[in-house]
């Protein structure tokens, strides 16, 4: 499928299937479902980048998602959830512990479109903004032994930052936090 071939949600479902969940690192080097040195190495991806090489982490893939939907004119936000790790944090040994997700607005309801985690990818209906956050960051809690994660909307990707640099990005937003 082709980006001019997308004409609805599930359409950007089907052409995120091109997309493999890995990272591009400052050599420009591809990581393919690993986070090996990803603190040290990983680099944000554009849109442009993302789909050359046809990789992305949940940052990029979400952007991804961001610039389908916006190119159909549906309303989206991207959010990002995760353990709060103060700007300061410098240990590039530990494992990341973040996740992005877009929801849309349709006919009255609000979906979540989940491609790079490959355990829920779909298409998910909500009631509501706060139905969808709570159940998607509940997800994520559990993941992470019920260690309680804030939910921040953000509103771009700057391309060649490190995941402490977009992290302080998402720190710095002074927009509500949900938790």
């Amino acid at each position: 499928m082709k980006i001019e071939d997308i004409k609805t949600p599930k359409d950007i479902l089907l052409f995120m299937d091109n997309i493999k969940y890995g990272w591009l690192d400052i050599d420009n080097n591809e990581h393919i479902n690993e986070l090996k040195n990803f603190r040290k190495l990983y680099r944000t991806s554009s849109i442009e980048q993302t789909l050359e090489h046809k990789i992305g982490t949940c940052i990029e893939q979400v952007y991804l998602m961001h610039y389908l939907l916006d190119k159909l004119n549906i309303e989206n936000k991207m959010f990002c959830t995760r353990i709060y790790e103060p700007n300061d944090f410098n240990d590039v040994e530990d494992e990341e512990h973040m996740h992005c997700f877009v929801l849309y607005y349709l006919n009255d309801k609000v979906y979540q479109i989940e491609h790079p985690n490959p355990d829920r990818i779909g298409i998910y209906e909500f009631k509501t903004l706060e139905e969808a956050i709570n159940k998607i960051n509940n997800y994520y809690v559990e993941l992470s032994g019920g260690t309680p994660r804030p939910v921040t909307e953000f509103y771009e990707v700057e391309p060649n930052i490190s995941f402490k640099e977009f992290n302080n990005y998402i720190n710095n937003l002074e927009e509500i936090k949900w938790k």
